[in-house]
């Protein structure tokens, strides 16, 4: 395959700018022509590398650090050569590799493994359901030629060295690889092994990849019908990510929200304090110690001296739940959680606070976003953005499901509470990297460092925290959140994982909302339904329980509507025995509610809470129907039962096709004012056509007329008397005679 040929034939200047990866790509193809990758020379090899954008040093895989998520696991500089050694089965071999004799198989095993590398850079090599001619994202490169490329060339270099015949060590190099040499791998290793192996497969399909293991790779297995029983691996459970519990969210936010409100300026203003206390404090003259004791006592005191007032101004004598203070570098050395210790006392305990409002933050955010750990930590301090109409959101990098190695840019619309939390947030990590440590000898030695803006930072009481450097366990530090302010850190069982947040946001959008898989889908990024279905119904129980809830929601609008119409009955102020409601299916409900009462009446009971719910249940079939069709229109019809002009069947209503004059419309009453301006505009819209002797307008603006009127019975009372609506019905009875004649 001519890898040239392979390329559309446009030139570089052509292709998307925003697509880095195919842009870098074509680039690489168009400037080499060569028919295979493993053919190629060294300084061939090392161009295409560096065009590609991972370094100019053969045997050495080095990625930008920007292609990779904040938080994941950064293989910025891959020796290939002390990989595959590191990789070989034992001591003997590592001692045999760098025997004189066998120096061209391992300098072979570093050439092909370079060629796999930029193959799977450049070629397709995605073989899921990503699109075809899609390559991976630089960060798995990297990942794979870490672990994954030194296990398979290490494992056919041990082959090689026993081997005598060397003649085919440079076109056929994996295929003294066996099957049974990677069974002596570890499970995770070995499954890794066979994953990249099929890829392998998939690429020498596809014209990219020569040199193949002698591997059955068929992953089709057949049923044996004669012979011994064959074992069969029993299946991995899988621990999927399970939403949190509803009281464990509950109990989370409420604590944060204290933290964040309460907690958060006190803290703010106190670090303020201590970096003026360094300032006057600072002497390179003086010894260190004496600084830093100095420092020490002025900090106490200064603490000591400090009035804890909560959001309302009142004093805070004692948090309204026990946060358990970091005891580093205090005197005794052992951790008492049962004596919390309020106030804090000294820098280590007001760091581990300043900590904890940071984790509070986060858990805001998260909620608020459900965003993926790696679009959470990548978060900068402007990230939040204003539209034109002024709804706030926040602006960040999403690195899933895009084929750009830098991430591309998407938003998440912010509550005003997570607002608070990111401008507190930017405040908290400003103070925070300007307090450097008590002690005055860590200024002195401390290297310059770049500028960032990462939003969330290693804040801690511990000592072996930076708190300059951007935060990069998120899981480890949500949980030591929950273990300091006295919560399960396994809530349900499960431990406490960043991805779980994710999860609770879609089951509780699934819950409330309507249409929730859409709404979902795109907050959460996702190119197909079927992945924001499968986040919905990961807990087994989650169907049922939505199931459960729509059922009440329908019942309960069932509620207030004959709530209304009782009301509207009883009250003498109102012209409208309605409540309001508009559409034919008022009337219907309305009949109803007299029925049921004469009913109760004839029984001798007294209308109540009781007869409401009972008439509810009767009229939406126990949850069953009462569907909402658009905003303020409910679609009363009962399903397998009743049929309507929708779909002119017994099935379930067909929301695009709802009419005005079907008899299970129900309108609520907030629309009666829009109604009513619709059609005082289709009037006047009406008679300038008339006017203007403009008959396609007319028929257009009367037909607004006629569809407007019948929605509410007492607007169309209203407007009868109307002599534009009055003509407009006449012409509309003696087109109708007419059409019937």
């Amino acid at each position: 395959m001519n890898l040239k040929k392979s390329t559309p034939s446009i030139g570089v200047a052509d292709v998307n700018a925003a697509d880095e990866m195919q842009t870098m790509r074509s680039r690489a193809l168009l400037q080499h022509e060569s028919t295979d990758l493993c053919s190629m020379d060294l300084n061939t090899l090392t161009g295409i590398q560096s065009i590609v954008g991972h370094g100019d040093n053969y045997g050495r895989w080095q990625t930008p650090k920007r292609w990779f998520t904040t938080g994941s696991k950064a293989r910025l500089d891959v020796n290939l050569r002390d990989r595959i050694m590191a990789s070989l089965p034992n001591d003997s071999l590592r001692s045999k590799a760098i025997e004189l004799k066998y120096a061209p198989l391992l300098e072979q095993a570093v050439k092909l493994a370079n060629c796999y590398l930029i193959a799977l850079r450049i070629g397709p090599a995605c073989m899921g359901r990503r699109q075809f001619d899609e390559s991976l994202s630089a960060s798995l490169i990297s990942e794979i030629a870490y672990s994954t490329v030194p296990d398979i060339f290490a494992l056919a270099l041990a082959r090689w060295f026993d081997s005598d015949n060397w003649d085919d060590a440079d076109t056929k190099f994996l295929s003294q690889l066996r099957q049974q040499d990677i069974d002596l791998l570890s499970d995770y290793r070995r499954i890794r092994v066979l994953a990249e192996c099929r890829r392998m497969q998939f690429l020498h399909d596809h014209g990219w990849w020569q040199d193949l293991p002698q591997l059955d790779l068929d992953t089709g297995r057949t049923t044996a019908v004669a012979g011994n029983k064959q074992d069969v691996e029993p299946e991995r459970k899988r621990d999927s990510h399970l939403p949190l519990p509803d009281d464990y969210v509950s109990e989370m936010g409420s604590r944060s929200i204290w933290l964040i409100e309460s907690l958060g300026p006190n803290l703010i203003a106190l670090a303020t304090g201590i970096i003026t206390i360094w300032d006057a404090t600072q002497n390179y003259e003086e010894n260190t110690r004496d600084v830093e004791e100095r420092r020490r006592r002025l900090v106490e005191d200064f603490l000591l001296d400090w009035e804890w007032r909560d959001a309302t101004g009142a004093p805070i004598n004692q948090p309204p739940f026990v946060i358990k203070l970091s005891q580093h570098g205090k005197k005794g050395g052992k951790k008492n959680d049962a004596d919390p210790q309020w106030p804090p006392k000294s820098l280590t305990e007001l760091l581990g606070l300043c900590g904890n409002v940071q984790q509070a933050h986060l858990f805001v955010v998260m909620m608020s976003t459900g965003a993926r750990k790696s679009e959470t930590l990548d978060l900068r301090r402007d990230c939040i953005q204003y539209a034109r109409d002024g709804v706030p959101y926040a602006s960040g990098r999403t690195f899933k499901l895009v084929r750009m190695h830098e991430g591309e840019m998407r938003d998440w619309v912010l509550p005003d509470l997570a607002i608070e939390a990111i401008s507190q947030q930017v405040r908290l990590i400003g103070v925070m990297e300007r307090l450097s440590r008590q002690n005055p000898e860590s200024d002195t030695r401390a290297k310059p460092r770049e500028l960032t803006d990462h939003l969330w930072a290693q804040i801690s009481g511990g000592t072996g925290s930076d708190r300059t450097q951007p935060l990069l366990n998120l899981g480890h530090a949500m949980a030591a959140y929950a273990r300091a302010i006295g919560m399960d850190t396994k809530p349900g069982g499960q431990p406490l994982r960043p991805h779980r947040f994710r999860k609770t946001v879609a089951r509780l959008v699934a819950l409330a909302l309507t249409q929730a898989p859409k709404i979902l889908m795109d907050v959460f990024g996702h190119k197909s339904i079927e992945m924001t279905l499968h986040y919905i119904l990961t807990d087994k129980s989650l169907q049922a329980e939505i199931e459960q809830i729509s059922r009440e929601l329908r019942v309960m609008r069932a509620v207030v509507a004959v709530e209304a119409i009782v009301a509207a009955e009883d009250s003498a102020e109102t012209d409208s025995d309605l409540g309001s409601y508009g559409g034919p299916a008022a009337l219907m409900i309305g009949r109803a509610v007299k029925v049921q009462r004469g009913r109760a009446h004839q029984r001798g009971e007294q209308w109540g809470a009781g007869n409401v719910r009972e008439l509810a249940e009767i009229l939406t079939l126990q949850g069953k129907a009462w569907e909402v069709v658009r905003e303020g229109v409910v679609c009363t019809k009962l399903p397998g039962t009743e049929s309507g002009p929708c779909n002119k069947s017994k099935g379930r209503p067909e929301p695009s096709n709802c009419q005005t004059n079907c008899n299970h419309r129900l309108e609520e009453a907030f629309l009666r004012e829009d109604v009513d301006a619709s059609i005082a505009s289709s009037v006047r819209e009406f008679e300038t056509a008339f006017q203007e002797e403009n008959e396609l307008m007319q028929a257009m603006w009367a037909g607004q007329i006629r569809a407007h009127l019948p929605r509410f019975s007492d607007l169309k009372e209203k407007w009868q008397t109307n002599p534009t609506v009055q003509r407009v019905l006449i012409a509309s009875n003696e087109e109708q005679t007419e059409a019937a004649a």
